[in-house]
């Protein structure tokens, strides 16, 4: 139970790295759905370009900007911003990622879930793949003009395994949705979490960097009591890996070393075999895909990652 139905006192965080532009569309978008002066918290993660500049031009003191000289990563930009909206009140504390936009009723259709599932601590929206082209064409409603496609709706574990499933992950969105969903996992790219998960579980683990923080975060709230799920009604879209590409070693290493360090955590002494052996299959599928591509440069930095997720003590900065 997360005790508040109220979104007065949300506080969103947005986590700037090299992108200003696209954190703009983001913020603005937020706005114009409803989101209070004041209660914004942007946190320029080292960007060492011109993104201050051009935010405090955007917004000056509608958003409250932090500035750290390093890069964080999304776990420590994150966990800054968290520690200051919670000193300052936040009863609900929505984290977003900076190449969203959401649409207009966004705040609403939050609000309408938190009260009709008072039960639920950590809410995501529905979260689709966007589309230059309708975006660059018009309004963020444009998206719903289209064919829309899912990027995330949450996921559930496999059962027997902490493997998961995305729930009709790149499927097309279908006529009719449940208007609420309830899963194991929610994307930190979109989503609203009660200051009471904060306070008896904690906030990421820094560990992790970038990827996967909020797959830890989730287990930690399901095994400290609290629910998940996915308010379907409210909308995002996410402009995907815009930071670093799908094909960038940087984001490949911690995808996969940040996947198999959760489960050599927190799978069970007969889990750990199921899992080993099914990481050494999925990297070895990955690495076949990557040949036939010929991302050759992707290969050294997934096997280092398979490696550092099992055996390395202490994670290490591969920024690549």
């Amino acid at each position: 139970m997360n005790g508040s139905t109220s979104l007065d006192k949300t506080y969103t965080i947005v986590v700037n790295w090299k992108l200003p532009g696209d954190t703009i569309d983001c913020l603005q978008s937020l706005f114009d759905a409803g989101a209070v002066d004041g209660q914004i918290l942007v946190v320029d993660n080292g960007s060492g370009d011109d993104s201050v500049e051009q935010l405090t031009a955007a917004f000056g003191n509608r958003i409250q900007l932090l500035e750290s000289d390093k890069n964080l990563g999304f776990a420590g930009g994150n966990n800054w911003a968290i520690e200051q909206a919670l000193a300052q009140g936040a009863e609900w504390i929505l984290l977003a990622n900076n190449d969203t936009v959401v649409a207009s009723s966004f705040f609403d259709e939050l609000r309408s879930a938190v009260t009709q599932h008072p039960d639920c601590s950590l809410i995501a929206p529905l979260i689709l793949h966007y589309s230059d082209a309708k975006m660059e064409a018009g309004t963020v409603e444009a998206q719903q003009n289209r064919q829309e496609t899912i990027w995330s709706l949450g996921d559930k574990l496999i059962p027997g395994t902490l493997a998961t499933r995305g729930v009709l992950r790149n499927q097309p969105l279908p006529d009719e949705l449940p208007a609420f969903v309830e899963v194991d996992f929610l994307n930190a790219c979109g989503l609203l979490i009660h200051r009471d998960v904060f306070e008896q579980v904690g906030t990421f683990d820094l560990s992790y960097f970038m990827y996967a923080e909020d797959v830890d975060l989730c287990w930690r709230a399901q095994v400290a009591g609290f629910k998940l799920g996915c308010a379907t009604r409210a909308r995002m879209w996410h402009k995907v890996t815009r930071s670093t590409g799908v094909n960038h070693p940087a984001y490949r290493y911690w995808r996969t070393s940040n996947q198999i360090r959760f489960y050599r955590q927190y799978a069970t002494f007969w889990q750990k075999p199921i899992m080993f052996c099914f990481t050494i299959l999925h990297v070895g599928m990955s690495i076949s895909k990557d040949i036939l591509a010929g991302q050759f440069q992707i290969i050294p930095p997934i096997v280092r990652a398979w490696f550092d997720g099992w055996f390395r003590k202490k994670p290490v900065d591969v920024l690549f």
